[in-house]
């Protein structure tokens, strides 16, 4: 930490000095990515990689944690200026890669101590859910449903819980997500006519920035929640969260049906998973 008074009114309320050696990496650093980043830089958070290969754009500033001045920036480049704003001492690697083809950026994961999952490609997060299962490394996936109507956060407890690929095929058989994509709401032919795209292509759209905020603190509590449990002992007032599958909903557009409605899943590791291999318990 930093010998000014940065984190003085955190300190005795919670133990910052204990999250010091905890190595992030945060894979996404988009409008999701860089607020959870943000956020557990001002947690106490000090040793950061940022993986992601976008430039900042003008469209990408309204839910960006960075702003207008950052335009043209590498995205990594961009989030770290903000990062050391808030904690001048942080710890910053950057890698400006495609995370699906990088030797470099798997090594990273398999050096840190919790991954932060913030990217909008399912390749990608199937990447990262592969890599940490065979290292034994906890994850968190964070994602804005369509046009901000809630979201979903999953943290991955390496031995504990199933795996992202275990969620997935819980996921088929259940409803939490039914009508959660932009897909799901439109006729084929409304999507040819909107987006002059292919099905598979279409990405959702995530809604207002006060919509993305309540997932990016489910997802960056949970980051802290997965640290304070690789530590001896856990910081006082972080007391641990059961479930590792929440969903949560903003407004009463279905599949939800009111306001602030949140749903709490224990995931268990899943008979015949071909990722972490374990059987049910």
């Amino acid at each position: 930490m930093t010998d000014d008074k940065t984190f003085s009114r955190l300190e005795k309320l919670f133990d910052i000095g204990m999250l010091a050696d905890s190595k992030v990496l945060i894979a996404g650093c988009g409008s999701g990515g860089s607020h959870v980043a943000l956020q557990l830089a001002m947690s106490g958070i000090a040793n950061f990689t940022l993986v992601d290969n976008d430039i900042l754009e003008i469209e990408n500033v309204i839910r960006h944690a960075c702003g207008r001045r950052f335009i043209g920036q590498r995205k990594v480049d961009a989030l770290e200026s903000a990062i050391l704003d808030r904690n001048p001492a942080a710890s910053i690697s950057k890698l400006h890669v495609d995370l699906l083809n990088s030797a470099e950026a798997e090594a990273a994961i398999r050096n840190s101590t919790v991954v932060v999952s913030a990217t909008d490609s399912d390749p990608a997060r199937y990447k990262i859910n592969e890599i940490c299962v065979a290292n034994g490394i906890p994850f968190v996936v964070g994602r804005v449903f369509t046009r901000g109507i809630g979201g979903e956060v999953f943290g991955y407890r390496p031995g504990i819980g199933g795996c992202l690929a275990c969620l997935e095929a819980v996921l088929e058989r259940a409803s939490f997500r039914k009508g959660t994509r932009e897909i799901d709401l439109v006729t084929e032919d409304e999507r040819e006519k909107m987006y002059g795209m292919e099905i598979p292509e279409i990405k959702d759209s995530p809604g207002l920035n006060v919509d993305i905020a309540f997932i990016t603190s489910f997802h960056t509590r949970y980051v802290l929640d997965a640290i304070a449990d690789r530590l001896k002992a856990r910081p006082k007032f972080l007391a641990p969260i059961p479930e590792n599958y929440i969903v949560w909903g903003n407004r009463p557009i279905a599949p939800f049906n009111k306001h602030f409605q949140l749903q709490r899943v224990t995931l268990n590791p899943q008979d015949g998973c071909k990722i972490c291999k374990q059987s049910a318990v």
